[in-house]
């Protein structure tokens, strides 16, 4: 609720610093990275803020175990496109809003984006992480298949997370270790199993969900 009504506190003339000292005080344990960039987009002049608290909710989460690739879609229809009708976010702001999360919860973490190819990317932390995903490369085609042959060549991993609507133009390897594919753009629901496990319908559970199905083995 704090960080939906920030810009009614600021237009309602409520000083900068009395927001700021409420925000010290909140349990943020339970909030994900998806509610901070939206608010930080809202009321850019708090981001140094919501960066810290988004940080704060994250310490506590499990850590997941062993070496994850993270493969974040850059290519042109994963912007300007909203993952849902009420939201703020477009299709890259939920893929990056994950790779943060990942970013501070993986024990070691490789992180690419791809559209023609796939492109290694500084492994930043917070909003930092959010820039250097978008601008590492041009938003062309979704070469998902050749991003991933290169992956496979140059890397070892326990697991690849892929950030994608799923328009990839070519047909894409199996991983070489354990294989998700999130789905943000939402066409349908569910979870299916293959070479890679594919969960279509955006929540921001579905790194509990990883993490619950590694340790069951299901």
């Amino acid at each position: 609720a704090f960080l939906r009504n920030l810009r009614n506190m600021v237009q309602s003339g409520i000083d900068e610093s009395t927001i700021r000292a409420y925000a010290a005080t909140l349990d943020v344990s339970k909030v994900l990275p998806f509610r901070y960039l939206a608010a930080a987009r809202i009321v850019p002049q708090f981001e140094d803020m919501l960066e810290a608290m988004m940080f704060k909710s994250l310490e506590t989460h499990e850590k997941l175990p062993g070496k994850t690739v993270l493969l974040v879609d850059v290519s042109g229809s994963m912007f300007g496109a909203k993952v849902s009708a009420k939201s703020d976010l477009d299709r890259f702001d939920a893929a990056a809003a994950l790779a943060i999360l990942c970013r501070e919860i993986c024990e070691e973490v490789e992180i690419y984006s791809f559209s023609r190819g796939a492109v290694r990317v500084a492994p930043r932390r917070g909003f930092a992480l959010v820039e250097a995903i978008r601008d590492s490369q041009s938003h062309h085609g979704t070469y998902l298949g050749r991003s991933m042959a290169e992956i496979n060549k140059g890397t070892q991993y326990d697991r690849v997370i892929v950030f994608t609507d799923e328009q990839s133009s070519d047909r894409v390897p199996a991983p070489k270790g354990k294989g998700y594919v999130i789905n943000v753009a939402s066409y349908q629901n569910g979870i299916n199993s293959g070479a890679y496990t594919t969960i279509t319908g955006m929540s921001e559970a579905v790194i509990d969900f990883i993490q619950m199905s590694e340790k069951t083995g299901w």
